[in-house]
């Protein structure tokens, strides 16, 4: 009978520690968790950016004012007829 006893105590030990500890235990299921959560925030930022690079491709695809916009901000051109200013803060 005590052989049973002991028997029986050690296979709850030995799969007390597979839950736990082992590979695909609950240990692991929790890194593997917090890996997910961490990588649906990253997705969610990447998502914001394509977004926002979709919108800029279709305002310049659209027409002429975004092209125009981003040459004057960018390159310094201007319309014939127009003065070039710069202002510089001490």
């Amino acid at each position: 009978m005590r052989l049973v006893q002991l028997t029986l105590l050690l296979l709850i030990v030995m799969l007390q520690y597979r839950y736990w500890f082992a590979e695909n235990g609950y240990f692991d299921n929790k890194r593997l968790e917090q890996s997910i959560v961490a990588q649906q925030l990253e997705l969610a930022g990447q998502q914001a950016k394509n977004a926002n690079l979709q919108a800029k491709v279709d305002d310049l695809k659209s027409g002429n004012d975004a092209i125009e916009e981003l040459a004057r901000q960018n390159l310094g051109l201007i319309k014939p007829g127009e003065t070039f200013v710069i202002m510089i803060d001490n």
